[in-house]
């Protein structure tokens, strides 16, 4: 900061005093660029209606901080400074009321008008001791010292005392159209808005409603150190849409920088990929990355929420750190103590814990209930884990519930789905009787509300599209005896058999039951899971005449669907072979 410097015996020269007011004002624009910037700002100047109301409306006392010409024109002794700038206060201490806002001449429209600011050197002649204005000053007089001239040159004129500082305002109007549609000006080269005021056809008062905030107005919401430690510098308000963040802030953002950090209070919900911009028209739109620098995928940002953006400017994108109440990005873990992401989570589509399926008699309705069941939404998708699962299903229905679409098979098999979304937790039945049903859920009837599944049983029905009476025990069923192969004719090379077991069957449990006209004749099965005798159980029975043979083969695996492989013959006699089904597991 500059100061004058004065001596004993010295003259005093005009400039001593306009100089030192000039250093001053100096050096208080230095300080207020290194705060704010060289962006205008204002403090204070609230609106208000009148009282009582008018078509007029009162501004309050404040400030506008704005670059301006150290000295646009000659000011007292010292000469006019345009080539340098700095950041000036205009300052206006009382309460100031505009001019009347005229309603527009049209049913059914409305306009906007801008109160429009700017920093405005004014030099005025006042007195500040008595307030007399215009001020005739007493100038030196060389020939007669004792008697000062009234006035420069003794010719009585007044002379300006001080260069004020001032808030200029200003209306600017808009144009009329149809509420709701009309636009507000752009504030005038060198001004910026600071309140919107709307007035429609036939109204005679301004009130509160009628008067807004313009968009873009410089407006500290606090004073600077209040608003430091409440941060509402850096907050803003969206005014965007789902997937597209737009946000005002109390001071309009300009630039942007490398890890700038701001709060948006947001509109909404997002479904996936968003952008972020916090000026519409000035700031463009960027990508808005998640914790782990990757798009959104829907659910970060929720209504009302809270979100923390942080600008990377080596990727131009917004980095989400959090929105409360929003799901959280992270990045894959690779330690033991950090965050998984939701792909990570263990477990395996359609595993099981103590699920049980306990069908006492042919019905049409059934009950599945488990510990544990795990469902995904695709297969390497989001992993849920269903805890103490009881549901159940009829098949006379569709639905959640129910089949999924048309009728259960006559005679055939249905897969259950658990399945699991927003809707909660529900089973879903499917036909399974020509070809084998996948893991998740493939078919395009998912009842709404259901995003996640996996199949957890496959039972058969009867001709009445009941369920059979079995028992199912994690992935094990269990059904009464069903005979697949009656015959009396040997085979003495491996023949292939279609079982009446589900396409999604891996392993069957069968038993062999044979009879020969010859006592003592020997029967032999062989049960393969290949035509090349790859799995393959053998069985060497003795008969007696008349009388059944029999033995149980557990578990045969299943390679080709509801398909084996058997030898069945007897050393004499004529034979008769039967083969029968008791469970299978899939």
């Amino acid at each position: 900061m500059d100061r004058p410097l004065t001596y004993v015996g010295s003259q005093v020269y005009e400039w001593v005093d306009s100089a030192a007011a000039q250093f001053a004002m100096t050096a208080l624009a230095k300080l207020t660029s290194a705060m704010f910037g060289t962006s205008t700002t204002v403090n204070g100047l609230a609106a208000a209606p009148t009282s009582p109301a008018t078509m007029a409306i009162n501004i309050g006392p404040g400030e506008i901080y704005q670059l301006a010409q150290l000295e646009a024109t000659v000011a007292g002794t010292l000469p006019a400074d345009t080539t340098h700038q700095i950041m000036k206060q205009g300052v206006q201490l009382n309460t100031v009321t505009t001019a009347t806002f005229t309603p527009p001449g049209t049913s059914g429209q409305s306009i906007n008008y801008l109160i429009e600011a700017q920093y405005q050197d004014q030099d005025v002649s006042i007195d500040p001791t008595t307030g007399n204005s215009p001020v005739v000053i007493q100038f030196y007089n060389a020939a007669n010292p004792a008697t000062p001239w009234s006035g420069p040159n003794n010719s009585g004129s007044s002379s300006n005392t001080f260069r004020k500082g001032v808030v200029a305002l200003q209306v600017k109007a808009g144009t009329p159209a149809t509420t709701g549609s009309q636009a507000t000006p752009a504030p005038d080269s060198g001004w910026v808005g600071v309140w919107v005021v709307t007035v429609a056809f036939g109204q005679s008062t301004v009130v509160a409603g009628n008067i807004s905030q313009y968009v873009a107005a410089p407006i500290l919401p606090t004073a600077l150190l209040p608003s430091v430690i409440s941060g509402n510098l850096t907050f803003g308000t969206d005014n965007g849409s789902a997937n597209v963040v737009q946000a005002t802030f109390p001071i309009p953002i300009t630039s942007l920088t490398d890890n700038m950090e701001l709060w948006v209070k947001v509109k909404a919900n997002n479904s996936g990929a968003t952008t972020f911009t916090p000026n519409l028209g000035v700031i463009a739109a960027a990508p808005v990355v998640g914790a782990a620098h990757a798009a959104l995928q829907g659910g970060e940002l929720v209504a009302s929420g809270r979100a923390l953006f942080v600008y990377r400017a080596d990727i131009t994108s917004w980095v989400l750190a959090e929105c409360t109440g929003g799901a959280q990005q992270v990045a894959q873990a690779t330690a033991s103590s950090q965050a998984v992401q939701f792909g990570q989570v263990s477990g395996v589509a359609g595993q099981v814990r103590n699920l049980v399926l306990n069908q006492t008699a042919a019905a049409a309705t059934a009950t599945v209930t488990a510990d544990e069941i795990i469902v995904e939404t695709a297969l390497g998708g989001l992993r849920y884990c269903l805890a103490n699962f009881n549901k159940s299903v009829n098949l006379a229905t569709t639905g959640a519930g129910g089949m999924d679409t048309g009728s259960a098979p006559v005679s055939g098999f249905v897969g259950l789905y658990a399945i699991y979304g927003t809707a909660g937790t529900a089973l879903l039945a499917v036909n399974a009787t020509s070809s084998a049903l996948p893991t998740i859920y493939g078919g395009a009837n998912m009842p709404a509300g259901y995003t996640a599944s996996a199949l957890i049983a496959v039972v058969p029905t009867n001709a009445s599209s009941q369920i059979v009476a079995c028992v199912v025990q994690d992935r094990d069923v269990t059904i009464g005896s069903v005979t697949a192969l009656s015959t009396a004719t040997p085979q003495s090379s491996f023949t292939s058999l279609s079982l009446p077991i589900p396409p999604n069957a891996k392993n069957v449990s069968l038993n062999t039951n044979t009879t020969s006209t010859s006592a003592g004749a020997i029967a032999v099965w062989q049960i393969a899971t290949t035509s090349n005798a790859l799995g393959g159980v053998v069985s060497q029975i003795p008969t007696a005449t008349g009388y059944a043979a029999s033995n149980s083969i557990i578990r045969l695996m299943v390679s080709v669907a509801k398909t084996v492989y058997y030898i069945a013959t007897v050393s004499a006699g004529t034979p008769a072979f039967q083969l029968n089904i008791t469970g299978y597991t899939f």
